[in-house]
Parts: structure tokens; C-alpha cells; sequence
């Protein structure tokens, strides 16, 4: 598995990449139009921040909103509108089918059309792990590992058991990680206090184990080490005062918990490849117009 860059076209934006033998998977800041086009990978795209997105597949109207999901089946055409001025956020999965349907037990196909609604609302465990293997991706320490691919696989088992043609998924397993209450205890403290920043000590002290049981426990779980989950959650709140909100820079940075605007800048672009003050002018929302026939998801 490789990490690298990319530069998506028009935007002049970077993103985190994946590549291994399961296709390839991203974390997108972009906003180009793209043509109507079919591959024989399946793909799979996860709103994380910005502003919504608009596609056509087949002959219907589709908004990647809020979280919600575009599932698309191999050979499916398909195109997104020109956003100029409203740039998004997108976790980007391109997976090969043979890789999908060996990891998951699966007798698929490039002819197997197993999700029949192109436009869902993720589960909390999607959504848990979508957060997961974004983070992942946006830690080039942990994504040139083979935890990232770990997740991945979690992440689409939950979305094929979730979302696919029932009669195709009878029987699939509902968990790749060891559940632990003590750890989803953790996961609701740092996601109720992500602006406090709780420390690694602070949230192991809260589900009472010692941080070096807490750090090995998490990660078995989780498949991350707790620091980069903490870390995805400030972004997560950062994309969130950046794009709906006009606060100064500094007082976001004071909000999530950095002594220094700058120490501030350097964490968000280290993340999302783009500084903060880009990405809220990038994101401003300017006559947003869908394609025709499109509603809000």
C-alpha cells in the first residue's frame, strides 16, 4: 500500500490517497465537474464537510448532503455538476470487485447491481467508521499501514450488510473489531468533548484503565491509535465553525483547544492538505444551484 498525492484538477487542491489491491481510496477537497462516465469498480462516496454535491446516475438526480452516501455500482454512468464556488469535503472509495467480494464472502460480479438505491443516509456504524478510515487516511503515518486497509474492509462490510440487496448479504457479519464498552464509553467522551481536547491520559482516566491498556485497547478496536481519532474530531469540528460560521481563525483555533492561531493552521493543513483561511474562502456558499430535478437528500 502507497501514499500520495494529487492534484484534483482545476482546484488546485490536494488529497490524501490510498492505493493497494482493494482500488483506491481518498479524501477529496474538490469541487470540478465531472463527465458522465461508468468504470467496473464499485464506488462509494461519503460527504465529511464543505458544501453538498450534485450527481447524475443513470437518469436520476442524486445530493451528497449531510450525512449521506452515494453507493454506485460498477458500470453504473455517472457525472457531478460544476460546484465552483462551493467546494466539498469527500471520503472517495473506488473498489475493485473481485477484492470486495473476497474480503466480504460475496459472489459478486462487475454484473452484480447489489445496491439498489444510489443515495442513502449512513448508519451510526457507517458513519463510525467512515470517521475512522478518514482519519486513517489523513495520517500518512497510519495509512502507509496495513491498519488502514483493516478498516477499510470494516467500513464496507457495514455498508454492503447495511445497504445492499438483502438476498446477497444474508448472513454477513456484523463486526470486523472486538467490541469493548469501555471503548465506545471513550469514543462518546472525546466526541461529546472534542472542544476541551481531551488528552490521550484524560479519556483513558474517564473509562478507567491505565493509557497503556486504554492505547492498546483502542487501536485493537478502533484500528487507530486514540490520538488520531482525537485528531479527526477536531477536524471534523474545524470543517464545521469554518464552513458555517464567520468567526475569526483565531477564535476557532482558541475554541479547539491551540494556544497559537498558527499552531492551529499548520494542524488543519497537515489534515486536509489546504490552510483554513483557503478552505473557508473556497467554501462560501454562492448561488448553489443542483441539477434539474434535484432535491435535497
Amino acid at each position: 500500500m502507497q501514499h500520495s498525492d494529487d492534484l484534483l484538477g482545476e482546484t488546485g487542491k490536494s488529497a490524501c490517497i490510498i492505493q493497494g489491491p482493494f482500488g483506491r481510496a481518498s479524501v477529496n477537497f474538490t469541487r470540478r465537474a465531472l463527465v458522465a462516465h461508468a468504470h467496473a469498480q464499485y464506488q462509494f462516496l461519503f460527504k465529511l464537510g464543505g458544501n453538498d454535491s450534485y450527481f447524475r446516475i443513470g437518469d436520476a438526480s442524486h445530493v451528497l448532503g449531510d450525512g449521506g452516501a452515494i453507493l454506485i455500482n460498477p458500470w453504473e454512468s455517472h457525472s457531478k455538476t460544476d460546484s465552483t464556488n462551493n467546494p466539498s469535503v469527500v471520503l472517495s472509495l473506488v473498489i475493485e470487485v473481485d477484492w470486495l467480494g473476497s474480503a466480504l464472502e460475496l459472489p459478486l460480479s462487475r454484473e452484480t447491481r447489489i445496491f439498489p438505491c444510489s443515495n442513502v443516509i449512513c448508519t451510526p456504524d457507517v458513519r463510525h467508521h467512515v470517521d475512522r478510515l478518514s482519519a486513517a487516511i489523513t495520517n500518512p503515518s497510519v495509512a502507509s499501514q496495513d491498519a488502514s486497509q483493516a478498516i477499510l474492509r470494516d467500513l464496507l462490510r457495514a455498508v454492503v450488510r447495511d445497504f445492499a440487496n438483502p438476498a446477497l448479504t444474508m448472513g454477513l457479519r456484523s463486526s470486523g473489531k472486538p467490541a469493548d464498552f469501555r471503548i465506545r464509553k471513550a469514543l462518546d467522551y472525546i466526541n461529546a468533548n472534542v472542544e476541551e481536547n481531551p488528552t490521550v491520559t484524560t479519556v483513558a482516566a474517564y473509562v478507567g484503565m491505565s493509557r497503556s491498556r486504554f492505547f492498546e485497547q483502542f487501536k485493537n478496536c478502533v484500528g487507530i491509535p486514540p490520538q488520531h481519532y482525537i485528531d479527526w474530531t477536531r477536524m471534523t469540528q474545524a470543517i464545521k465553525l469554518l464552513t458555517a460560521t464567520t468567526r475569526p481563525l483565531i477564535d476557532i483555533a482558541l475554541e479547539l483547544g491551540f494556544e497559537e492561531h498558527s499552531h492551529f493552521t499548520r494542524f488543519f493543513t497537515q489534515h486536509m492538505a489546504v490552510p483554513p483561511s483557503e478552505f473557508r474562502r473556497n467554501s462560501i456558499v454562492v448561488d448553489a444551484r443542483p441539477l434539474a430535478g434535484a432535491t435535497p437528500a
